[in-house]
């Protein structure tokens, strides 16, 4: 009988994990009772696992269709010539995964530099050395770092993506981040990923900013 107090004190919970479980419910009372509820757990932050329940939730609630959002700047960027476009969107769609690059570098490839996550956009870690750059995404990447002339303490490691990608979904994602938010390279085909996947299946752990500057080191 209490369900609608229940659900805005756990609206207002500290866990965010709590605060998506609110909206979902909420989503199926009344819009008397349910929308005070989804409104006060969208007064907190909306991480990349909650933005989209939110939005789908106060939508049904209200008896409309999610409104969607203009293109993305981002995506209207230019590219280099001959990337084939649907190689592009696969990518997009890996990036914009729950979980997945998305949820650190956000969806405008700004990073989110509060939290010690660095930018996508204008880094050359991106854009330049392809098998640098598919060895930090297939191992992952712990330790401090420099991006764009800023330091970054690392301290959280880079998922390692090598069990999770294919060959085929590796190479298109990381043809999508070298081709947004204003960056513009060649593409990175299956081949190469495989080629590189191959040459460090014995390789543990992370890999260090600097192990990688070593192996290829960064350009001018």
């Amino acid at each position: 009988p209490d369900k609608a107090a229940l659900l805005m004190g756990a609206a207002k919970d500290d866990s965010a994990r709590v605060r998506i479980e609110s909206i979902v419910a909420a989503s199926w009372l009344s819009k008397e009772k349910g929308l005070p509820i989804i409104l006060e757990a969208g007064k907190k932050p909306l991480d990349s696992w909650m933005a989209k329940p939110y939005a789908t939730a106060e939508a049904h609630i209200n008896g409309h269709g999610v409104i969607r959002k203009k293109q993305d700047v981002a995506d209207k960027a230019p590219t280099a010539a001959g990337i084939n476009s649907e190689v592009l969107a696969k990518g997009k769609a890996i990036y914009m995964r729950d979980g997945y690059c998305n949820t650190c570098h956000q969806g405008d490839g700004k990073g989110l530099e509060a939290a010690g996550f660095p930018p996508l956009s204008g880094s050359k870690w991106v854009t330049g050395n392809e098998d640098r750059l598919i060895k930090l995404v297939m191992k992952g990447l712990y330790g401090p770092i420099e991006v764009n002339g800023k330091q970054y303490p690392g301290q959280v490691p880079m998922t390692q993506y090598g069990g999770m990608l294919n060959d085929n979904e590796m190479a298109a994602v990381l043809t999508y981040v070298r081709n947004a938010f204003g960056n513009k390279a060649p593409t990175v085909t299956p081949e190469k990923v495989k080629e590189v996947r191959a040459a460090i299946k014995d390789k543990s752990g992370f890999y260090t900013p600097d192990e990688l500057l070593k192996l290829h080191p960064m350009e001018k």
